[in-house]
Order: C-alpha cells, then sequence, then structure tokens
C-alpha cells in the first residue's frame, strides 16, 4: 500500500473513532479532522525521510483522503450507533427544529420538509436504520471533512516545510 495512503487511512479512522465520543462530534469537522490531516501529513513526512519538501498538492491529496476516510468511517459509526439505539442527534433535536420552523413561518415546503424528517425518525424509532438518513449523514460528512482534511493538509504542509527549512 502508498504510504501515502496508509497515513490518510490510519489518521482518518482515528478521527472517526473520535467522533463516536459523546460531544466530540459537533467539532469532529472544524477540529478534528484538521488535526487529523494535520498528522497524516507529519506520518507521511516520517515515512519517506528522503522528502526535503512536500508539496502543496501532496499535502492536498493527503488531507482530503484523510477527510473522506474520517466521513466514510463516522458515517459508518453513526449507523451503527443509530441501529443499536433507535436514536440519533435527529431525534434529539427535532422538536426544537420544529419550533424554529413555526417561529420563522417558513412556509408550507418548510412543513414539507419537516414530514420527510418525521417520517426518517419514525423509521429510526422503529427499525433503527433510514437510508435516507444514512445518505444525508454520509453526503454531509463527505463534504465537510474533505473541506476541513484539505484545509488540514495545507496547514499541516506549510508547517512541516517551514520547520524542514530551519
Amino acid at each position: 500500500m502508498n504510504k501515502k495512503y496508509l497515513s490518510a487511512l490510519v489518521c482518518g479512522f482515528g478521527a472517526a473513532v473520535l467522533t463516536t465520543i459523546p460531544g466530540m462530534e459537533s467539532i469532529a469537522c472544524c477540529t478534528l479532522v484538521p488535526i487529523a490531516a494535520g498528522i497524516s501529513i507529519f506520518l507521511y513526512k516520517k515515512s519517506n525521510p528522503e522528502i526535503s519538501k512536500i508539496r502543496t498538492g501532496t499535502g492536498i491529496l493527503i488531507g482530503v483522503l484523510t477527510g473522506i476516510i474520517a466521513a466514510l468511517f463516522a458515517s459508518g459509526f453513526e449507523v451503527i450507533i443509530t441501529y443499536l439505539t433507535k436514536s440519533s442527534d435527529l431525534v434529539v433535536s427535532m422538536p426544537q427544529a420544529e419550533q424554529v420552523v413555526k417561529d420563522l413561518n417558513f412556509g408550507p415546503a418548510a412543513e414539507e420538509s419537516l414530514n420527510i424528517l418525521r417520517q426518517m425518525i419514525v423509521e429510526i424509532q422503529t427499525k433503527g436504520f433510514s437510508f435516507l438518513y444514512t445518505i444525508l449523514i454520509t453526503i454531509t460528512n463527505l463534504i465537510t471533512y474533505s473541506i476541513f482534511g484539505i484545509l488540514g493538509g495545507v496547514i499541516g504542509t506549510a508547517i512541516l516545510n517551514k520547520r524542514n527549512q530551519k
């Protein structure tokens, strides 16, 4: 396996595991994934000592791979936990979401969206699984974790390259 992919796999999986800790899920995308991507760059450099400077493109690639791997594993863990507990953040936060939509008076489109969310909640509470919920969680995680993975990869590359210049 390419060393580039191995560091992204290890760090992405580590970030995904940390997202299962209650309270950590809310900071996963903006804190854990960039840190994991930065550590992934560091591990890549450690495994390739002959490289004196890491290219920005390599940093972006490792960062996005770390983000994608973290997103896929985190989504899988979320689905498993939802299946076992028959509950999720969506189920818990639905009353507040309904109140916000009611207060802001978004109209019939918002009410239709709430009906879809209610349907997903019923599926989660009865079966422990909702296909639409799984798709939405995965797509959301892929987008946000990839963006923050790129950010962490670029920052990690800049820090390592600056450190190596001294």
